[in-house]
């Protein structure tokens, strides 16, 4: 008998709005101009012009309310503020946790009770310095000593202070140095569970560096841990194979076996915006249909006994011909057991439980936040919205697949497709050391591109430019000719050159 899981709550709420054309827009202005500023009178302001021009499909008492807090707003701006900014949390309080001591473990407890396991991540902006690294870490390791808390992930940017990306060898050095009390406390926590996420491309090579420097270490040796990979970026699959290789070794020596959990990705905007800025190639695919066909490629080769063995797999996703796709593999290659399958908090809830029917008690991806550090959570959250807001992702038809005969068609065509491109060979990345370091004289002055420190290539070529450095001769031919001989002789060709008409100049 088939069952029907309903949509409730400010989840049906939040489908609905972002269904709407505009929607997305709407919301995240309203976050942008009410949400997010400190000052409660900037974002009356904004509140007020907001109201001015609600769109249509907002239900006639949320316009009436926004009208209302609009007018309050030159007497009360702090109060109608709150109020709103309370409205959001309440709205998406079903993508977020509150993190607050005393009610975290009833909130999970919540979400266990549909029969769920979680993996906690707690939420926060970019690390700028050490101290909010410190604070970061011990707030993780105080998650991972709770008794209801089994599995956490962070990422390795939340765990050290901003570093030089060229220092490699160093970083994971550091890092490590840093993650070893946490694996220790997880270690020692009855086994508890750490994944190492990951978002931006040039975090990959530095987390499986320290991923792997980390688990050789011998008091680690029975450890099992977690790493993220990207389907939409091309590198996944060489990532996947020197992981495979690297654990079925660890393995032989009597280590525990790892977790890889294959993400189709979602820092797209942020990848793009640092490839223009650089000049650099796009590190993702260039198309959703090459993401999706490079994650099956990714399930077709791991989901093999002599590979699960070593390497257990979390199938993390919404689509649901892909999650078919995996469960059926697993079931007719016999390697079930070695399969876990993942989805975000919130995000489509009614399917999750129509999912867990099938495959078995899924692994919740649960962020957590605190009430007075909401703010961090909104990069998140906007990134979550997109994707339900998105007519070329799946969630975008995740609420109308069962009465929506175009919706099932669409996404099974879409289907399809990246099932066809998967059996075509794939580029092995996107990223590889310069063959040419400026812009085309013939199309007038550009930039020198800069080197890539994500590439290991140029990575190697700085470190022996760095070997040589001391013993380096280079430059003193020019300075000598140019008659620079003092450091007060210097700084007058750095002046000349400063007040050149061209600003180009060369010693002499």
């Amino acid at each position: 008998m088939s069952r029907v899981y309903p949509v409730k709550g400010s989840a049906a709420l939040l489908a609905r709005l972002l269904r709407e054309e505009g929607g997305l827009a709407f919301l995240t202005q309203f976050v942008d101009g009410v949400i997010r500023p400190e000052d409660p009178r900037v974002a009356a302001t904004s509140l007020r012009a907001m109201a001015r021009r609600l769109p249509r499909f907002l239900p006639r008492y949320q316009r009436g309310l926004l009208r209302l807090g609009s007018w309050a707003s030159h007497l009360l701006p702090g109060l109608v503020v709150a109020f709103a900014r309370r409205a959001v949390r309440l709205m998406v309080s079903h993508l977020v946790v509150d993190a607050t001591p005393d009610r975290l473990g009833p909130a999970l407890e919540r979400v266990r009770a549909h029969g769920h396991r979680l993996n906690v991540n707690l939420l926060g902006e970019a690390v700028l310095g050490q101290a909010e690294a410190a604070r970061r870490l011990e707030r993780t390791a105080a998650l991972l000593n709770r008794p209801d808390i089994d599995y956490v992930s962070l990422k390795v940017s939340a765990a050290v202070a901003p570093h030089s990306p060229w220092a490699f060898a160093d970083n994971v050095a550091h890092i490590v140095d840093t993650l070893r009390p946490l694996l220790r406390t997880a270690r020692d926590a009855d086994g508890a569970f750490i994944n190492l996420d990951m978002e931006e491309y040039r975090d990959l090579d530095l987390t499986i560096a320290v991923f792997t420097a980390l688990l050789d270490e011998e008091e680690f040796a029975t450890l099992s841990a977690g790493i993220v990979l990207q389907a939409y970026l091309p590198d996944s699959m060489g990532a996947m194979v020197r992981l495979q290789k690297w654990a079925a070794a660890r393995v032989e020596r009597g280590g525990a076996p790892i977790k890889v959990r294959l993400v189709k990705g979602a820092n797209l905007s942020m990848e793009r915006v640092d490839a223009e800025i650089h000049g650099w190639p796009l590190a993702t695919w260039h198309s959703k249909v090459e993401s999706d066909a490079h994650y099956k490629r990714l399930v077709d080769y791991s989901l093999v006994p002599e590979r699960t063995r070593a390497v257990h797999i979390g199938i993390a996703g919404h689509n649901l011909f892909d999650i078919a796709h995996a469960y059926l593999t697993a079931k007719e290659r016999a390697v079930s057991d070695g399969v876990d399958f993942e989805m975000l908090l919130g995000m489509g809830e009614h399917v999750a439980r129509a999912v867990s029917q099938d495959v078995g008690p899924l692994r919740l991806y649960t962020p957590v936040v605190h009430p007075r550090e909401f703010d961090v959570a909104l990069a998140y959250l906007v990134r979550r919205l997109e994707e339900v807001a998105s007519k070329q992702n799946f969630m975008s038809s995740l609420y109308d697949l069962d009465t929506n005969s175009a919706a099932f068609e669409l996404e099974r065509s879409r289907f399809v497709d990246s099932w066809d491109v998967a059996r075509q060979p794939a580029e092995p990345t996107h990223r590889a050391a310069p063959t040419a370091i400026a812009g085309d004289p013939a199309h007038g002055f550009a930039n020198a591109v800069d080197r890539d420190p994500s590439v290991s290539a140029n990575r190697d070529w700085a470190t022996k430019i760095f070997a040589k450095a001391p013993s380096s001769t280079a430059g003193t031919a020019i300075l000598e000719s140019a008659q620079v001989t003092t450091a007060a002789r210097l700084d007058e060709h750095i002046a000349a050159a400063q007040g050149g008409a061209d600003g180009w100049h060369t010693l002499g």
